[in-house]
């Protein structure tokens, strides 16, 4: 079963977060854009949490939609939002279930995310 679904635009930040991931011993499945995270989160079995950029450079397409139309079929899935520009969440509450970290981030900030959010690796590490 997939762990974390990363949607993020910027080929060395995503290749990046996946080494990160996978040697925590996450499963990930990683998208450039939001059209291939979509398709994946909407397979059987989803996903356990969504990673998702919010500036994704897609006309009517951000983050927020894609999170949007995943709520949609999975309530309480957990999202956390990734952004350069920390100004776009201004005005916007998060729910129980989300979460965001601006860029540049650690990679152990990153992690610490996705443990506060309820999510640890399905294997161990190296298995």
């Amino acid at each position: 079963m997939c762990d974390v679904v990363v949607l993020e635009d910027n080929d060395l930040l995503r290749e990046l977060l996946v080494e990160v991931l996978e040697t925590e011993g996450f499963e990930v499945a990683a998208f450039a854009t939001p059209h291939e995270a979509l398709g994946r989160m909407e397979a059987v079995p989803p996903c356990r949490m969504l990673a998702t950029d919010l500036d994704l450079g897609v006309p009517g397409l951000d983050g927020f939609k894609v999170a949007e139309r995943v709520r949609a079929a999975h309530t309480n899935l957990p999202i956390l939002y990734v952004s350069g520009r920390p100004a776009l969440m201004n005005g916007r509450r998060l729910g129980a279930f989300e979460d965001f970290i601006a860029k540049p981030f650690q990679a152990e900030a990153f992690l610490k995310k996705l443990h506060a959010l309820g999510i640890a690796p399905n294997r161990r590490a190296g298995t």
